[in-house]
């Protein structure tokens, strides 16, 4: 595989801009005290997110107007932020390719779909491992108010500070679909958190349902949805956050069936670019209320995984092509998914036979709408009692608490216009110094200059996809800085 290492140096002056359930008392009547999530049916979300694949330290995302504590696989969107505080680091990872941030560092995503990623780096340092660009696919990242395509498959090393982009970029391996992974041959590399796959389970074929992983080493009585939290995150609403690395994968797409005495996940027929879901499961109880449970004071929430051929119905949309979209690879006819004349399911959806039903996680309300643990505080109710109680689809149509925790604010430092790098040249120019030899002594420092340590992701073992032969270094070239621009009359500074 050839190797090439391209340098290329940005040197920027302009600053950058900134239950009631059978038998039991009738539960009051409370309304709902879920925000307004519901979109206009011409206005869906974005099908493609990234997750957080790495949290180190004191890390925080913005999902709309606030600041959040991070946390492992939670999703990220399209005009989300992530920035580090002092020593933390973090990835995300979207598809096969990660962004990571060393400490005091912050960017946003600008877009994220399909075929095209755009992220700002606003202050600090990242790196962009690149391990699939398809013809058509575009990753761009703006730098100290500069665009720079990343063109080729490789790394990558941004450094907001100066407005330095430097890769190591290689031909993409033509064996990724085929060698390096067993993912792939049953889900496409589109689908974020497919790479923890392989280290964590095994793929079966089954006379039912066709290809499905099956997780190792878990307990005997593990169920799908029950190791880790809810979180409200806009504009889904309640989003299912799971503790294991591989769970972003198998919690937002797919469905799960029980086979024998072990779970799998069944991913369905292969889509390009399948749609993001919150939580690929339906909940139980009143809406607005939950389930309500005798040996507990208050209401219980439950839910339960959908299985292959049941149709996930999004309570934040009633856009039919949407819909199909996110049930495309689980329904072998997504052209008898229909809404009703309201714009709603039709009432036989709520009577169907639901076969993971018994297998539902129930907790306190509290629990539930304060983001706790799921795991230690599950309740146990009769497998009757859930049979009986009523379907709700996508959501429970309950809000999160009133008060909510932002993270503490993270310093970040700002770019420098004038970073020491610009100081240096402008200063070997006023001293008469001549183009050429600027450029040798630049040239000379940059092969002094120690190569960046790679942040490695939360996987549970190293990608196979990660490892490269020795590298060939070749310099391709330095752009070089003027000095500083000059003033006119008006005050304004003049770029050439």
């Amino acid at each position: 595989m050839r190797l090439l290492l391209i340098g290329i140096f940005l040197t920027i002056f302009a600053p950058q801009s900134s239950a009631q359930a059978e038998g039991t008392p009738p539960a009051p009547v409370v309304q709902s005290m879920e925000p307004a999530t519901q979109l206009p049916s011409s206005d869906v979300p974005l099908g493609r997110v990234g997750r957080l694949s790495l949290v180190s330290g004191k890390v925080g995302v913005r999902t709309s107007s606030e600041w959040l504590d991070a946390e492992l696989n939670f999703p990220v969107t399209a005009d989300a932020s992530v920035r580090t505080g002092p020593k933390a680091r973090a990835e995300i990872e979207i598809g096969a390719d990660t962004f990571e941030l060393t400490p005091e560092s912050e960017i946003e995503i600008v877009k994220l779909e399909d075929r095209a990623i755009q992220v700002s780096v606003v202050g600090g340092r990242i790196g962009v491992a690149l391990r699939r660009l398809d013809d058509g696919d575009s990753v761009e990242v703006d730098v100290s108010g500069e665009c720079v395509p990343l063109l080729q498959s490789g790394r990558y090393d941004i450094d907001a500070g100066n407005g330095r982009v430097m890769g190591s970029t290689e031909d993409a391996p033509s064996d990724f679909n085929e060698t390096r992974f067993a993912a792939p041959y049953y889900i496409s590399p589109y689908m974020t958190g497919f790479a923890e796959l392989d280290a964590a389970g095994s793929w079966q074929t089954t006379a039912q349902y066709g290809a499905v992983w099956v997780p190792s080493e878990l307990p005997a009585d593990w169920v799908p949805y029950h190791d880790g939290h809810w979180r409200w995150i806009a504009p889904w609403g309640w989003t299912w956050i799971d503790r294991q690395p591989w769970g972003f994968v198998t919690s937002h797409y797919g469905r799960w069936a029980f086979v024998g005495e072990h779970w799998v996940w069944v991913p369905g027929t292969f889509v390009e670019h399948p749609v993001y879901v919150p939580a690929v499961v339906a909940f139980l109880g009143t809406a607005g209320v939950g389930l309500s449970v005798a040996d507990i004071a208050g209401p219980a929430i439950a839910w339960f995984p959908l299985a292959p051929g049941e149709v996930y119905w999004p309570s934040y949309t009633r856009n039919l092509d949407y819909i199909r979209r996110l049930n495309l690879a689980s329904i072998p006819d997504v052209s008898a998914v229909q809404l009703d004349a309201n714009g709603d399911p039709p009432l036989e959806v709520f009577d169907e036979h639901f076969a993971n039903r018994r297998f539902a996680g129930v907790v306190p309300r509290s629990v539930f709408r304060n983001g706790e643990a799921v795991a230690p505080a599950l309740l146990s109710l009769p497998e009757q009692r859930l049979q009986n109680a009523p379907v709700l689809m996508g959501s429970p149509q309950i809000g999160p608490p009133e008060q909510r925790v932002a993270a503490a604010p993270v310093a970040v430092k700002q770019p420098n216009p004038r970073s020491a790098w610009t100081n240096r040249i402008a200063a070997l120019v006023a001293r008469g110094i001549d183009r050429a030899k600027a450029l040798q002594t630049a040239f000379a420092r940059l092969r002094a200059r120690e190569p960046a340590a790679h942040l490695h992701g939360a996987h549970l073992r190293a990608p196979a996809y990660t490892q490269s032969s020795p590298r060939h270094t070749v310099l391709l070239r330095v752009a070089h800085a003027s000095p500083p621009p000059a003033r006119g009359g008006n005050g304004k500074a003049s770029r050439h």
